[in-house]
């Protein structure tokens, strides 16, 4: 939402200056997003979201918010030039706010594109990047949202969202993504995006208008890549898991199971967590301490009676469910092998020396059979039911 009133207000600004260029403002082609693809004939299929200033301002539900111009070409550069026979005026990339990734193009590699926009002078600015999920990257751009005008803007959020207050997620821009491709001892990991119901329907405005969506897009779990290349995908447990281990979860929620069979829901924040190599025996370990502040916010037994031992039966419950997460997002990244914890790069930090000895060899041999102790504990600091 932000973003959107960012770009009003630029597009405003231009209204009231007079557009010292003379380029009027009807004329402004504006990218908010970028997707790419493979084509059924394996070229690459580069499609750009194009806002429609027309509709930032009287009756926006009556005309499409942005409009999807797409072509072909065998790179970045050529597919651009061929976009600009169809536009009438130059492109402004300086606000675009998402690259996504088709699945197929992901599982072929993403350095080089990700790059070609790092260091095009048009786009020197931050973006989020995403995999779509399961489609092309070209029909999330084209699902209309209730929540926001501009489906970019609208599918940005919500991976912001899943990664801050719920988990499962990763927002994480061009800058990062690069360094963890060109960086040692980590293996990339990024958010993704999928499309829930038919594509086709979500692009038309008539969806926004109906109480039961025909489509909508979503906030989906981890995409974990081996350099460049997408290999596996995590649940959403894993990826749970992953964002405790990394700390990126700013407020969550974790169901606990009772004694007597029932449920109780815990509102979980301010996670903090670090990680530690040890080194015991000649064997390397990494011990990885996550704390947290939590609030008791459901209790389906209608249980009235808040003492100290409901309080610290929950609080070991909360622990346990947490480091039982952590665990399976270790478990499958030793099975897939990759390290996207980076735990390769804390050793390049903190033990050079032996890093330079197993480097070539840690993620394929050492990390799949790596112990980790996971000391999880967090405080109860309210009782709400």
């Amino acid at each position: 939402m932000k973003r959107i009133i960012i770009i009003a207000l630029f597009i405003t600004s231009l209204v009231f200056t007079g557009c010292t260029d003379k380029r009027e403002v009807d004329d402004l082609i504006i990218a908010t997003a970028i997707a790419l693809d493979l084509n059924e004939e394996g070229s690459l299929e580069l499609s750009i979201q194009i806002l429609n200033v027309h509709s930032v301002g009287n009756r926006p539900m009556d005309a499409a918010p942005v409009v999807v111009i797409a072509e072909t070409g065998r790179t970045v550069q050529e597919v651009l030039r061929k976009i600009s026979t169809i536009i009438p005026e130059k492109l402004f990339f300086s606000h675009f706010v998402l690259l996504v990734i088709g699945e197929e193009l992901a599982r072929e590699g993403i350095l080089p594109y990700v790059t070609f926009f790092a260091i095009n002078q048009d786009a020197l600015h931050r973006f989020n990047i995403a995999v779509a999920r399961g489609c092309k990257g070209k029909d999330i751009l084209k699902i209309v949202s209730v929540a926001a005008h501009v489906p970019s803007m609208s599918a940005e959020g919500k991976l912001l969202e899943a990664t801050k207050y719920y988990g499962i997620g990763k927002y994480y821009t061009n800058d990062e993504v690069l360094s963890d491709i060109r960086s040692e001892g980590i293996s990339l990991s990024l958010g993704s995006i999928q499309i829930i119901g038919d594509p086709e329907k979500g692009s038309d405005l008539e969806n926004r208008k109906k109480t039961d969506l025909e489509a909508y897009t979503k906030a989906s779990t981890i995409a974990v890549f081996k350099k460049d290349k997408l290999i596996d995908w995590m649940d959403e447990e894993e990826s749970l898991g992953y964002n405790y281990i990394s700390g990126k979860i700013k407020n969550s929620y974790i169901v606990v199971t009772k004694g007597d069979g029932t449920f109780a829901s815990v509102q979980v924040m301010k996670v903090n967590s670090k990680t530690k190599p040890i080194l015991e025996n000649g064997k390397i370990k990494f011990k990885i301490s996550i704390s947290f502040l939590a609030e008791i916010t459901e209790d389906l037994s209608g249980e009235t009676s808040h003492d100290n031992a409901y309080v610290r039966d929950i609080l070991e419950r909360t622990n346990y469910e947490i480091r039982l997460l952590c665990e399976k997002a270790i478990q499958k990244a030793q099975t897939i092998k990759a390290d996207i914890f980076g735990f390769g790069r804390l050793l390049y930090r903190k033990k050079y020396k032996l890093w330079l000895e197993i480097k070539d060899r840690f993620e394929e041999e050492i990390f799949p059979e790596l112990e980790t102790e996971i000391v999880v504990q967090g405080k109860i600091t309210r009782v709400k039911p």
